[in-house]
């Protein structure tokens, strides 16, 4: 058993013993100096009001009752009623043997029992391979899914593709591109292209695949192209996380939320709650009622949706899939996001402490110093 465990049952028995009630803010942890314990605990302040004593003259007869238990080689009263304990060497010797016992399962506990937890990670758009600094998303949401199921929560991973939007236009618009080029065909190429050498190397396999592929009309070529290179870069990026050790339980696609028209469905969640509106003939979140700087669009004028909406959409979805806890992975350059994606969250009735962000912040990477 943890020290910290056993300490908290020694001294949950004494404060039953002395017929007051457990403090929720007592805290247990080890002193900054080792000198002073191996453990120090701030109960005796806490109970000092209830008990009507001195939290001093307390925090000695605490002491003086955990001296009398088998684990305890000695306590003592500290400052204006904090009490060090100093555990006996058979009890740490009794912890070597506990782990040794235990194996990969030591540190485990039942804490998270019956709580469904989605951890969504790394989450890179598939247009280009996997980066460092989406690496070290992989690598913390990883960690992080790992210490929770050893925290004893039911833990899913995720992946979230983003395979509608623009961003997949642009894809199949520069392998399209890159292929007439090589085709000496005449190119003129958009300001937004993905420059990207793998580009090239898409546009070369798909050539030498079909041969008659710009035979096809624009949009039907591009539209080849757009899968192509998605599954390819796909493809190569569960490689990745794999050969990193990174397991995805689920790679959860953007496209699926339009076909299934679940953005229509959350807007009609927020539109029943009164939360929207339209200014400008575009459609409108209401989200500074929930502490945002702004309010957000959702719609734009030309009818488009905005990364917003389909984001409101997913983790719509997320909950109505039964998870009781949301914890997304992002960059540091999302933080803005936050707030109005709690307010999102807010909106479908959800309590604020259901979801969760952890920030990673972005990565350089230096070449003789720059």
């Amino acid at each position: 058993m943890l020290a910290s465990e056993t300490l908290r049952n020694a001294l949950q028995a004494i404060t039953q013993e002395l017929q007051a009630a457990w403090p929720t803010k007592t805290s247990i942890e080890p002193p900054k100096d080792s000198k002073h314990g191996d453990l120090a605990t701030n109960i005796a302040l806490l109970l000092a009001k209830e008990l009507h004593q001195n939290p001093r003259i307390l925090a000695q007869t605490i002491a003086a009752k955990l001296e009398l238990l088998p684990f305890v080689d000695h306590a003592e009263a500290a400052g204006p009623g904090f009490c060090n304990v100093f555990f006996t060497p058979s009890f740490w010797q009794a912890q070597v043997c506990q782990i040794e016992e235990l194996g990969e399962k030591f540190g485990q506990t039942e804490m998270g029992k019956g709580i469904r937890v989605l951890v969504e990670f790394v989450s890179a758009n598939p247009t280009g391979p996997l980066h460092v600094g989406h690496g070290r998303g992989a690598a913390v949401g990883d960690s992080l899914a790992r210490l929770l199921k050893s925290a004893g929560y039911a833990v899913d991973t995720e992946y979230y593709v983003n395979d509608a939007g623009r961003q997949m236009r642009l894809l199949g618009l520069s392998v399209w591109l890159r292929a007439k080029e090589l085709a000496e065909q005449s190119v003129t190429f958009p300001e937004e292209y993905y420059k990207g050498a793998y580009i090239i190397d898409l546009a070369k396999e798909m050539l030498a695949q079909d041969p008659h592929l710009l035979d096809l009309d624009e949009k039907t070529g591009q539209h080849k192209c757009y899968r192509f290179a998605m599954k390819r870069i796909m493809d190569g990026i569960v490689a990745d996380l794999a050969q990193f050790r990174v397991h995805q339980d689920c790679f959860f696609s953007e496209k699926s939320l339009v076909e299934e028209q679940a953005v229509e469905r959350s807007f009609q969640v927020l539109d029943a709650a009164h939360l929207t509106y339209e200014e400008g003939g575009a459609y409108w979140f209401a989200s500074q009622q929930f502490g945002d700087d702004k309010d957000r669009v959702l719609k734009k004028s030309d009818g488009s949706l905005t990364y917003f909406a389909s984001d409101i959409a997913y983790h719509h979805n997320k909950y109505s899939r039964g998870y009781d806890w949301l914890i997304d992975v992002w960059g540091a350059d999302h933080h803005g996001y936050i707030a109005r994606m709690r307010a999102a969250i807010t909106a479908m009735g959800k309590e604020q402490r259901s979801f969760d962000v952890v920030l990673i912040q972005l990565v350089n990477l230096l070449k003789e110093g720059k």
